[in-house]
């Protein structure tokens, strides 16, 4: 029996890792691939406090190495069911292996939603992107595509305005689905165009991305927009299959949790991406991540109060 598993290990995930091993938890970490979540496939990051510019990369290993000098125990597991049993839960892995824990932090994350266009691989985080706040500052002067339609698309555009990026809007919809205010916002930079009932085809390039091949879909017509950069906001998918049946998660798959982390199963915390918030951050993961161990904490020590 663990005190603690903590599916997944990006930052939100290793972060609560730390504190919980400083609490004195028997704590283990699972992971379905490297350390980091996707914070190992950002180019540079600029925003980490105290660190100035580093890669994803090395602020991943970085936060791990930390984990590990403190003894937290990293293992590989894909997870794919929770069960719980009240008085505990299980946590069952993809290869048949089962924990029993006394609580459970779910950090699994997001995955982008992608078009699987020709190319796209091949240029992830090295010109395509889903983050401008992470990522802008690459863009300077230049100009991007943004593709997506919808309030996180043209809030993203009008941010990467102010860093004097010029933006061409693309979206699969002959319409723009974000609100109005956005959208004016938007137009109103003269830095923004629109490109709306367009399909992507592929992203073109040699070693780096120089343009986004597109078709009008009224008229059939063919064209490359020229382009530094691309971004990508048609959605994120969360990770959170696996907790379907405890019912924690909204329509969308997000988990819903309270100020402490908590979801309405008692012992059962959602942290980072995987949780329904406005500001999906490496800090912010981070700061979830320290607020679940510290809670998980006191309730596992409600548990063995009980006993006595």
């Amino acid at each position: 029996m663990r005190d603690l598993v903590i599916i997944g290990a990006g930052p939100g995930g290793l972060t609560a890792g730390i504190y919980a091993v400083r609490a004195n938890l028997d704590t283990v970490m699972l992971e379905r691939s490297a350390p980091g979540g996707k914070m190992i496939n950002t180019y540079e990051i600029e925003n980490w406090p105290g660190v100035g510019k580093v890669t994803g990369f090395e602020l991943s290993q970085q936060m791990y190495d930390h984990t590990q000098s403190l003894g937290v125990e990293y293992a590989y597991g894909n997870v794919v069911a929770i069960k719980d049993h009240k008085t505990h839960k299980t946590v069952h892995t993809e290869d048949g292996n089962v924990i029993e824990t006394k609580a459970i932090i779910i950090a699994s994350g997001t995955e982008p939603r992608t078009l699987d266009v020709p190319n796209e691989q091949k240029f992830m985080a090295k010109g395509i992107s889903f983050c401008a706040v992470c990522d802008g500052n690459f863009f300077k002067n230049k100009h991007v595509v943004v593709l997506g339609g919808g309030n996180s698309a043209i809030e993203e555009s009008v941010f990467l305005t102010s860093l004097n990026v010029t933006v061409t809007v693309v979206n699969i919809l002959d319409t723009l689905q974000a609100d109005p205010k956005a959208i004016n916002q938007a137009k109103n930079t003269g830095m923004i165009d629109f490109k709306l009932g367009y399909e992507v085809l592929s992203f073109e390039g040699d070693k780096a991305l120089s343009g986004v091949r597109v078709k009008e879909l009224k008229t059939g017509a063919i064209s490359v927009l020229p382009a530094d950069g691309a971004f990508l906001f048609i959605g994120h998918i969360p990770k959170t299959d696996f907790a379907s049946e405890l019912g924690i998660t909204d329509k969308h798959g997000y988990i819903d949790v309270n100020a402490r982390m908590e979801t309405k199963t008692p012992g059962i915390y959602g942290i980072g991406d995987v949780i329904v918030k406005e500001l999906r951050q490496i800090v912010t993961a981070s700061a979830d991540g320290a607020i679940a161990a510290q809670n998980c904490a006191k309730y596992i020590e409600s548990i063995k109060q009980k006993k006595r």
